[in-house]
């Protein structure tokens, strides 16, 4: 989880508490809803994509909003819970032994990567042609052709120690200064509209 919080804006603070008989107690909400609505299309063009699951898996939850205050959290569902594994990357660093039976589904994946750019790439096959393919290959190596044509997982295809993809925090690092300033001007506006009532 990460917290972002506006710095700098203290006599915008002043300004909206003095205001606050005419606002509703939650008026923040809408404008903090908006920034986090920004950083959550942010992270879904920059998550790591493979059937775009785990980008259109990111929420925002509007958690409280009282007087001066609102809070809302940016994070993949919990079906997306492997969003924090690109984000952070897997494993130790320790290197180990590999079993046999996992150099032997490594293996595999490997042979079936290489059938299927055989048949997707090299003979361009598709759609029925591509299905009338992979009748010809074993029951085991049809279904594995299947699984990575859906782009399901394949066993062999992950690897121990696998290097982060960070998605989340890029977004914040890159869309923060423009979400601030929107929040910045979105408050101004709001203080310029309750002055002019006056």
């Amino acid at each position: 989880m990460m917290k972002i919080q506006l710095k700098g804006a203290g006599e915008l603070r002043r300004k909206l508490m003095a205001m606050e008989k005419g606002l509703a107690a939650d008026f923040l909400r809408p404008i903090v809803d908006a920034g986090a609505q920004d950083l959550r299309a942010t992270m879904g063009r920059l998550a790591p994509r493979r059937t775009g699951a785990l980008a259109g898996g990111i929420q925002v939850e509007n958690i409280k909003a009282g007087k001066g205050y609102a809070y809302a959290l940016v994070a993949p569902d919990k079906e997306q819970y492997y969003g924090l594994f690109q984000e952070y990357g897997l494993g130790t660093g320790r290197s180990t032994p590999v079993r046999e039976r996992t150099r032997r589904r490594r293996s595999n994946y490997e042979a079936s990567l290489a059938t299927r750019k055989k048949i997707v790439v090299e003979q361009g096959l598709s759609g029925a042609a591509f299905d009338a393919a992979i009748t010809k290959l074993g029951r085991r190596e049809a279904k594995r052709q299947k699984a990575l044509a859906e782009g399901k997982y394949v066993q062999g295809e992950r690897r121990p120690n696998m290097a982060a993809h960070p998605f989340m925090r890029p977004a914040v690092t890159w869309r923060w200064p423009y979400i601030r300033q929107m929040i910045t001007d979105r408050l101004k506006a709001l203080i310029d509209s309750f002055e002019a009532a006056k």
